[in-house]
């Protein structure tokens, strides 16, 4: 934190301590959205609304301080024993009833969600990334707002490291494959895929592979058999693997089998502790990273 952010966080405070808003012992951080927020000195209990909050919390040392998660929160497996608030749409009065000093909140999560708790007097700390080198920060970010800040350092240090050492190993490539990600193939002939300006994009380049809808209009769209032809990827991710997509079925659509990837059996069937691993801005993100680059150049890590 600059002298600058420093001095000004102080002028709130007094401000606001002077207004009786909040107490001289409170204090106010910025989260991943900028947004500043009135934290308590003493933080005892925590709702977290994302399983990549989740991961954060217990990683730098505060998971037994959380009393709730989003139903989607599985990682550590102590994670799962926690009562559970909702998904995207996440029970607001369960949430107040388990008295948190602090919520911890995702993008994803709906800004009237957010406002109906702060409404309600519960401060709301979001910590997420766009990027991947961003995940470090938001590490460091509620580290602080829990109290925890060295112990965050620690294990954003860490991840820095780990994702250095990865795409140190990635400048060595020769050729950058191009990557089709599948996320949903509800309708096989439709598939959902990644464009730019979001996370998994920025997974896939810093892991040496070129996305090949990265130059399309929107972060996510749903593409057809001739959008996927004329890209003509050479690897192909099945995020929705997990849902009961394989690299059997690509093939078996029609069409599919005149693919580069298809013909060369290049397509990643991506476990559900990978998946987890790969859509959360978290702790484990590293990991993500070095087994998607192991993937695309198996060559750069024997």
């Amino acid at each position: 934190m600059g002298l600058v952010t420093i001095v000004l966080v102080g002028f709130v405070l007094v401000a606001c301590a002077s207004d009786g808003n909040i107490s001289a012992a409170d204090r106010v951080l910025a989260d991943s959205g900028g947004d500043r927020i009135v934290l308590s000195d003493e933080i005892d209990r925590i709702v977290s609304l994302a399983p990549s909050g989740t991961e954060i919390l217990f990683a730098i040392g505060v998971g037994g301080l959380v009393v709730g998660t989003d139903d989607f929160s599985n990682y550590p497996p102590e994670a799962a024993k926690i009562e559970r608030v909702g998904s995207l749409t996440p029970d607001i009065e369960r949430v107040i009833s388990l008295a948190p000093d602090l919520v911890v909140a995702a993008f994803i999560t709906s800004p009237d969600d957010i406002e109906k708790l702060r409404s309600a007097g519960i401060s709301v700390w979001v910590a997420d990334s766009v990027d991947v080198r961003g995940v470090s920060d938001a590490i460091r970010g509620l580290g602080a707002a829990v109290g925890r800040a060295q112990a965050a350092d620690e294990v954003a240090s860490s991840l820095d490291a780990h994702i250095d050492r990865v795409v140190g190993i990635i400048a060595q490539a020769e050729t950058r494959p191009r990557v089709f990600y599948e996320i949903d193939a509800s309708d096989p002939t439709k598939p959902f895929t990644v464009g730019p300006g979001n996370f998994v994009d920025d997974l896939l380049t810093l892991a040496g592979g070129e996305n090949v809808f990265g130059d399309a209009p929107t972060p996510f769209l749903q593409v057809g058999l001739e959008d996927v032809l004329a890209r003509d990827p050479d690897v192909i991710v099945l995020a929705d693997a997990p849902f009961g997509t394989s690299a059997a079925s690509v093939r078996a659509r029609t069409g599919w089998d005149v693919l580069t990837a298809v013909k060369a059996g290049r397509m990643l069937e991506v476990s559900e502790e990978l998946s987890d691993r790969m859509l959360r801005p978290g702790p484990r993100i590293g990991q993500a990273l070095e087994a998607l680059a192991r993937f695309l150049h198996p060559d750069l890590f024997e």
